[in-house]
């Protein structure tokens, strides 16, 4: 028979709980400039004691001026402990988030044509454009799928619709499918509505005049594959056509566009930064300076500063008002200590990459989250945080915080960044013999000899990031 026993133990361990106040914290430094004006619009809506300071945001001072006199003093918040707002108030004549610049009301803001940004016509547009100038000799029905066809073109340019789908929904003919698709390949830009890139090349050599070349028409129909692998001998022996001659060709094919639609699609999905901060050079320092529109200032509103003070105190419009002050003052002291944190990060940059932002990408150094950590002296993951999604204005243009951060190679007594070894692959391959081009594995020989021990797979994805194509396919015949 088995005696079981229960004891009663005490233990003592050490654990770290986050409150909820501590997580929202966190997530108020990870969020980007964009992020964290929404979450500031979200609160001011939900808690109607909070509210923008209107002059703030009829100043949008851009980060390269001269930053004001008056500071931000965080103090001036109190902590959310036993805050007795009644005294709080009357203590200060105002609960202002203090350091704003007043707007004089007797000037008015000019707003200049710069400040107005025009109208990008899409590829859409320009193809209905050019429909329409035809539209007249079609009848109603051509019409309709003429403008059904063209919405079904992507931003490339190409028809991502079969016939037969197009047969069936609309109830048409092949012939006037046809009819329709030659009228709109032959707009501007050149290949637009071909249904793949074989299509498009034919077209835009039909328009070069090589219509009657059968042989390289050949050539595209049933060689693009070994044509984009520079297998010109092959081609040259199916073809009867010199090497020089399929050479002479690809030449040619080079100056085609495969994505005819590019143009009008390079200014859509184009996402815009708000720089968190600016490093200058002033009298040859480096100033860092944060930038403030990017988290407008906040302010406590007057009618709920009045009705505290006329309020009884166990008044349930006093608890709850009190209860919405508690909530605006952690987020004022969340975003007084993102900004402050985000600064400690930014100067810590500044301060170890100094060399770049005087001489340039090659005197960037390796860097890691450690490194800043130790130097601002927090954790390397609130420097993750700190970073995550923020852009940096310099004097060699705006870089994302990440961007200063580099794996590092040793050469000799100096160190390399990742991006200097790049550098070194790209500037290699610029001056190789298009004959004999660079392979990987000649290229990390090349490196070792200069002290920089980067194995061949490490040049192969630096090259791949660079978007330079293996030896294979750089060869040239001439």
């Amino acid at each position: 028979m088995m005696n079981l026993k229960f004891d009663l133990n005490i233990n003592q361990t050490q654990k770290l709980i986050l409150t909820q106040e501590m997580r929202q914290s966190i997530e108020i430094l990870q969020l980007t400039a964009i992020e964290l004006n929404s979450l500031i619009e979200k609160e001011i809506m939900e808690n109607p004691v909070i509210e923008f300071n209107e002059n703030a945001i009829k100043e949008v001072v851009p980060i390269n001026e001269e930053p004001v006199k008056e500071e931000v003093r965080p103090e001036e918040v109190p902590s959310k402990e036993d805050v007795r707002w009644d005294e709080y108030f009357q203590s200060m004549e105002s609960s202002e988030y203090r350091g704003q610049t007043q707007s004089n009301p007797d000037t008015e803001e000019e707003y200049g044509f710069e400040k107005y940004s025009s109208q990008v016509q899409t590829l859409n547009e320009y193809l209905h454009f050019q429909f329409s100038l035809v539209a007249q000799t079609l009848s109603d029905k051509e019409k309709f799928v003429g403008e059904y066809l063209i919405d079904c073109i992507d931003d490339n340019g190409y028809l991502i619709i079969a016939d037969n789908y197009i047969r069936a929904i609309l109830e048409v003919d092949e012939e006037m499918i046809g009819k329709l698709v030659e009228i709109i390949q032959g707009f501007d830009p050149v290949g637009v509505g071909a249904r793949d890139v074989e299509e498009c090349l034919l077209i835009q050599l039909h328009q070069m005049g090589y219509e009657d070349d059968e042989v390289y028409l050949d050539i595209i129909k049933n060689y693009l594959a070994e044509f984009a692998d520079n297998q010109f001998k092959r081609i040259a022996q199916a073809t009867g056509l010199l090497v020089e001659e399929v050479y002479e060709f690809k030449e040619i094919i080079k100056t085609l566009e495969p994505k005819p639609g590019r143009k009008f699609s390079c200014s859509e999905g184009v996402s815009y930064v708000i720089p968190d901060g600016s490093i200058e050079i002033v009298e040859g320092e480096l100033v860092v300076k944060i930038n403030d529109v990017c988290a407008p200032r906040l302010k406590i509103n007057g009618y709920y500063k009045s009705l505290l003070k006329t309020s009884k105190k166990n008044d349930e419009t006093r608890v709850y008002i009190e209860k919405k002050l508690d909530s605006a003052a952690f987020l004022i002291r969340s975003i007084e200590q993102r900004r402050d944190t985000i600064k400690k990060v930014i100067q810590a940059i500044a301060e170890y990459q100094c060399d770049f932002f005087f001489e340039g990408v090659e005197n960037l150094r390796p860097l890691t989250l450690k490194t800043i950590a130790e130097l601002v002296d927090v954790h390397e993951s609130t420097v993750s945080r700190a970073i995550h999604g923020k852009y940096i204005q310099t004097p060699k243009g705006t870089f994302a915080l990440k961007f200063f951060f580099k794996r590092g190679f040793t050469q000799g007594e100096e160190d390399r960044s990742s991006d200097v070894i790049k550098r070194f692959i790209k500037e290699m391959i610029e001056a190789e013999d298009k004959k004999k081009p660079l392979s990987d594995q000649k290229i990390s020989e090349i490196l070792k000899a200069q002290n920089l021990d980067v194995a061949r797979r490490t040049v192969a994805k630096y090259r791949e990031a660079l978007m330079i194509q293996p030896s294979s396919k750089r060869k040239e015949y001439r």
